[in-house]
Formats: C-alpha cells, sequence, structure tokens
C-alpha cells in the first residue's frame, strides 16, 4: 500500500530531505507478524518486488499495520544534490492497474512480495 501518512507529508516537489533529519521517514512497514514468519528484522533493508517493479527500503516493524500489508509513504524517491531520498512507491504500482471510472492506479492494493535484499 502506497501512502503511508506522517507528520511531515508533503509533495516530492517540495520535500527538503532536512524535515527527515533524524527519523525513519521512508520505511516499508510490516506487523511484527509478517516480519517474523519471514525471517527478517527492523531496520534491515528489504526488497519488495510487483508486478510493475522492485526497490530497496528500510523494514520498520509496526504493529499499526494489518497483518499482510506492507506500506511505504508516498512523496519520496526525489534526486535532492545527486542523491535520491527515500524510494519513490509509484514506480511498484503498474500502469494498467487502475480504477476503471477514474482511471487513477490503484495504488493502494497493490500485491507484492517482500525478501532480504
Amino acid at each position: 500500500m502506497a501512502g503511508r501518512h506522517t507528520d511531515q507529508n508533503a509533495n516530492t516537489l517540495m520535500r527538503d530531505p532536512a524535515w527527515n533529519r533524524g527519523r525513519r521517514a521512508c520505511t516499508a512497514a510490516m506487523h511484527s507478524r509478517d516480519v517474523q514468519r519471514l525471517g527478517l528484522e527492523d531496520g534491515q533493508s528489504v526488497r519488495v518486488v510487483t508486478e510493475a517493479g522492485r526497490t530497496e527500503v528500510e523494514l520498520e516493524v509496526d504493529d499499526a499495520s494489518r497483518p499482510g500489508t506492507v506500506i511505504i509513504p508516498h512523496g519520496f524517491g526525489l534526486v535532492y544534490e545527486g542523491q535520491e531520498q527515500g524510494v519513490n512507491v509509484n514506480r511498484l504500482t503498474k500502469n494498467t492497474h487502475r480504477n476503471p471510472l477514474a482511471g487513477t492506479p490503484l495504488h493502494r492494493y497493490v500485491p507484492c512480495r517482500v525478501e532480504a535484499a
């Protein structure tokens, strides 16, 4: 699911990496039962793979996440002074996986696989 909300959500065009200094701002949040089942650990780098693409991101154990769900915030992936800040979760959503009426990508329901990077 793309769109984990934080108190610092902003459009990537406006994101200043300094806003997130000292935070775990762009992580893949998963419930502890899923993390344990997959043999993963909080803070490790994981690969999230979908039909559209793959990315590597830090794993965060968060029991506020529903079991079976991976949540990555939107608004990241900006290249700032030559360095990418977080991951662009939109790259994991296939452009043909969209609402039939509005045509907007269904970025809240993207099947994925999570594995150690």
